[in-house]
């Protein structure tokens, strides 16, 4: 991360110890834009900074934006190499949320996600993905919620580790791990490595089926890490972490939103142990209208989420159905593709994520706002 190579920066030109944390001051807590803002730093040294790390302190920029539905979209640009990625501003009545991207696009493919058209450009680093954080509070918004439920998988990119560190940095960011919310299609390997380098991270588990076959179809990484494997990976971070697990379930008419369906998933929950099943909450969300996604896919009617949602009540299932924010302006989950055109799949999306797993395991060899019970759930924290 950029922290690392500013504090060799300054040990290298003989800056006394207490100038790091002048500048880092100035970055993560002040939020200013150019090295020249922060108050205090010698004028040549300002001139240096800007010579070695570029104008901005951020690594991204601002493109567009739109707002609507309480949600503000932004469309941001690397610096690096004109990448471009979505983050999103949500506003509730008691709490500002944010969704941001962990990858440039995605490789994973789900059938009705925008983002999974658009296909893996590359992996995000560190500071760009805590730089989408920044430019909210560079805009001067209150922070209360992070959400990595924007484009791509976060677990599937190695980097979303040294992000989640920048962000609950004391001297950095300094936010709390329990405020932090990770989404996953099942992403086996970082689930396992969230539990043990991040357990205080919420974590929401993508289903969108309980029947293999469908959930192939669904979400192909399924293929590769089935739902059985999964829970059971579920089960064991509840067991270690004491934390809920979100079950998120995308509700798509005539698909998979009958009362077969919402009866497999109520007992798919009641046959977890005894001390994890409890801890499980099952997310119902409304469909929204992708880019390029395939017209079949259509959001549940009313009566049938009501139907749907009072089965697993009466299973005695923990559940809920939120509405959507950002829909209108293409900031709601699954809507997100940062102006990209879609790309074919070609020897299909096995291979595809196969290719990124494969990455992500390179990689990875190489390599305060109070308990959970006081916020919302991630899924209703998020836009995407």
């Amino acid at each position: 991360p950029r922290v690392r190579a500013l504090t060799e920066f300054l040990i290298s030109r003989g800056e006394p110890v207490w100038r790091r944390q002048q500048v880092l001051h100035g970055m993560y807590k002040a939020h200013k834009r150019k090295w020249h803002h922060i108050d205090g730093i010698p004028k040549g040294l300002t001139w240096q900074l800007k010579d070695r790390f570029g104008k901005y302190i951020s690594s991204m920029k601002k493109e567009s934006s739109v707002e609507g539905d309480f949600a503000n979209k932004v469309l941001l640009e690397s610096h690096r190499d004109k990448s471009r990625v979505e983050a999103v501003s949500l506003q509730f009545k008691s709490h500002r949320s944010l969704c941001i991207s962990s990858q440039v696009g995605c490789a994973f493919r789900c059938a009705f996600c925008a983002t999974g058209k658009v296909g893996l450009k590359r992996q995000m680093d560190a500071d760009e993905i805590t730089d989408q954080v920044l430019y909210f509070l560079q805009q001067e918004q209150k922070v209360d919620g992070i959400s990595f439920m924007g484009m791509g998988e976060p677990l599937a990119n190695p980097k979303i580790f040294d992000a989640l560190r920048v962000l609950t940095s004391p001297e950095l960011y300094g936010m709390s791990a329990r405020r932090m919310n990770i989404s996953t299609v099942g992403v086996i390997p970082g689930i396992l490595k969230l539990t043990e380098e991040f357990p205080q991270v919420n974590l929401a588990f993508s289903l969108h089926s309980p029947f293999t076959e469908e959930r192939n179809r669904l979400v192909p990484l399924n293929r590769m890490y089935p739902l059985e494997q999964v829970f059971e990976v579920l089960d064991r971070r509840i067991k270690t972490t004491g934390r809920r697990v979100w079950v998120c379930y995308l509700l798509l008419r005539g698909q998979n939103d009958t009362l077969e369906h919402a009866r497999a998933i109520a007992q798919l929950i009641r046959e977890r142990p005894a001390e994890t099943r409890y801890l499980y909450h099952v997310n119902l969300l409304p469909y929204n209208t992708g880019r390029a996604v395939p017209e079949h896919f259509r959001r549940a009617e009313a009566e049938t989420v009501t139907a749907f949602q009072k089965v697993l009540e009466d299973n005695r299932i923990s559940a809920s159905y939120r509405n959507s924010f950002g829909h209108g302006i293409d900031a709601a989950c699954g809507q997100l593709f940062a102006g990209y055109e879609e790309q074919l799949a070609g020897t299909g999306a096995v291979a595809g994520l196969a290719a990124a797993s494969a990455r992500g395991e390179a990689e990875r060899s190489a390599l305060g706002h109070g308990d959970q019970t006081a916020a919302e759930s991630p899924s209703a924290e998020a836009a995407a």
